[in-house]
């Protein structure tokens, strides 16, 4: 009685539905993989991606020179991912991740930004330098980058040069690099003399474009000419491209 117990068990075993077993596995991991480039099919290095979802931190990814990304081991759901680069426009693509599917190669194509400044080299252009490099050996209250400073760096986005400045604080973007914050307050941005009204400093210029970076984090030190009437509190960032 009890062998023929026994065999009726280990044939119901043999046909119990598939659906059955497979429901105390695992479902398979899921990959999201792909490559960047620009309108001429050339990889994009450097390329910031975001996966994220309602709830839950955001995923970072920062192509290599092959412009490729990969994010394994993402759940089932709804997901958003978001790349960005200095230079381009913004592209954002929804997608559903399956349970067990196998996804198809998520690429993206950015369209370029054309750069407001000028690529002209004009003679005689190094003595707006003048201003930054003056202020450079008397103000102990700015903090100063030189070119050679940001070529050492080598930044994704001018930005990046604060992080370590005191009373600075960066958060994404949803345009282009990083919001500044300097003591909490936003800071007024310069270009070459000219107020940059409403700007981040993301946005009015390239690192490879400047020559001179002044970061002010309060209104101690700050020149008079650049101060913010309406909210005197407020420190400055003074750009200095290298072609005026």
């Amino acid at each position: 009685m009890r062998v023929g117990n026994t065999l009726m068990f280990l044939g119901c075993l043999a046909i119990i539905p598939a659906a059955f077993c497979s429901a105390q596995q695992a479902n398979p991991a899921n990959t999201i993989s792909g490559i960047v480039r620009d309108a001429s099919n050339a990889p994009l290095s450097g390329a910031e991606l975001t996966l994220s979802r309602p709830g839950t931190a955001g995923r970072l990814f920062r192509t290599g020179e092959d412009g490729k990304f990969s994010f394994a081991e993402v759940s089932p759901g709804d997901i958003t991912l978001r790349v960005r680069r200095l230079g381009y426009r913004i592209e954002t693509r929804a997608i559903t991740v399956g349970s067990g599917t196998v996804l198809s190669p998520v690429d993206f194509e950015l369209d370029e930004i054309a750069s407001d400044i000028a690529s002209v080299v004009v003679e005689g252009s190094k003595g707006h330098l003048d201003e930054f490099y003056g202020r450079k050996a008397t103000n102990n209250f700015g903090k100063f980058f030189e070119q050679k400073d940001i070529e050492k760096r080598h930044p994704l986005y001018l930005s990046e040069l604060l992080r370590n400045v005191a009373g600075a604080s960066l958060q994404s973007s949803q345009r282009s690099g990083n919001n500044v914050l300097l003591r909490e307050c936003k800071p007024m941005v310069w270009l070459d003399g000219m107020r940059a009204q409403g700007a981040e400093l993301d946005e009015v210029a390239r690192p490879t474009d400047v020559a001179g970076l002044e970061v002010y984090p309060s209104s101690a030190g700050l020149p008079p000419q650049y101060q913010d009437r309406n909210n005197r509190m407020c420190g400055a960032i003074v750009v200095w491209t290298k072609n005026q």
